[in-house]
């Protein structure tokens, strides 16, 4: 469940949407973004050569990868939710010290934990596993170096670790800031994009401000305000 508001200093108000398992664009929007990545597709070509029909296949593969349909928001959400439950008891049960391979092995584990299922596809699991590590990254680049003072909401995932105590944490917080480190440019700047998953919480457009407020686990729709296709966490 989504609600959608164009006020920065009251982002909750607005229209209530819900994304979840539904069409995220109505059908003359989802034309009218292949038209303009067709249209930019020839752009880049100078307008000569090619053929408009081959141009507008492709850019409808690329939308279509872009928004899942209602069966594959299904499908992602409940692999989102198990690899997501996954890390969580995994972060739980770490003990004593940690540190960047901490992070990245509790990860690994629970995506192959989630692989050895069979129930979703590869492509599936790559996909949720993208905005998981984006949904750890955001929380970890929202708490900063000092982690005592986190709160429930603000830490996401690492809500497990709030009885540490302050030496657990300041070592928590470095690690976190190794593993993403480690990870370069992919965590340097943490947007999201229209047709991918996120957790609750409030995403601003990164071109109007637009803010849209997920009170569950849902897919990304379009800008309501401008139609832009990126998103930041707030």
């Amino acid at each position: 469940m989504a609600k959608t508001g164009s006020s920065r200093k009251n982002p909750s108000k607005g229209t209530t949407a819900s994304t979840e398992h539904s069409q995220l664009i109505s059908p003359e929007e989802h034309r009218r973004m292949i038209a303009e990545a067709a249209y930019f597709h020839a752009l880049e070509r100078g307008f000569t050569g090619g053929n408009p029909l081959d141009d507008w296949l492709i850019a409808e593969r690329e939308i279509n990868r872009l928004l899942p349909t209602p069966r594959q928001q299904k499908q992602e959400v409940a692999a989102y939710r198990m690899l997501r439950k996954s890390v969580r008891k995994i972060l739980a049960e770490a003990r004593d010290t940690v540190n960047a391979d901490t992070l990245k092995q509790a990860f690994d584990k629970a995506t192959e934990e989630l692989r050895k299922t069979g129930e979703h596809t590869a492509d599936t699991i790559n996909t949720i596993a993208v905005s998981v590590r984006k949904d750890m990254a955001s929380a970890a680049q929202k708490m900063g170096p000092k982690w005592e003072a986190f709160t429930e909401k603000s830490a996401d995932l690492f809500e497990v670790w709030r009885d540490r105590g302050g030496q657990f944490l300041a070592q928590a917080a470095g690690a976190v800031g190794d593993w993403m480190q480690q990870a370069g440019d992919r965590f340097k700047q943490q947007t999201y994009r229209t047709g991918e998953m996120t957790a609750g919480g409030t995403l601003e457009c990164t071109q109007c401000g637009e803010r849209i407020v997920f009170e569950t686990p849902a897919h990304l729709p379009p800008c309501p305000k401008c139609r832009n296709l990126e998103f930041r966490r707030v």
